[in-house]
């Protein structure tokens, strides 16, 4: 958790003024559903294309002999991009 986002829990844990806690949660609700709303747009706007033959030939190779292609763990993909897991949390 970021050192703002303390800040800003120890704060609204110390408001007394209701009317202003609605407001934020109201807020924080409206950001919600907008940042939802983006990425669902832009879920729908990915055009969907077909496989070429060299990608239908790989995908059928797989499907008749998986045995012959190497499978990497999430975790060595992220060591060998150099990524962070903690970088893919939201």
């Amino acid at each position: 958790m970021s050192p703002l986002s303390k800040e800003l829990i120890i704060k609204l844990a110390k408001e007394n003024d209701s009317e202003l806690l609605k407001e934020v949660l109201n807020y924080y609700a409206f950001l919600k559903n907008k940042k939802e709303q983006e990425a669902k747009k832009q879920w729908e706007s990915i055009k969907e294309v077909q496989p070429d033959k060299e990608e239908i030939k790989i995908i059928n190779e797989f499907e008749n002999s998986p045995e012959k292609f190497e499978f990497v763990s999430m975790e060595e993909v992220l060591k060998e991009l150099g990524i962070n897991e903690s970088e893919l949390q939201n």
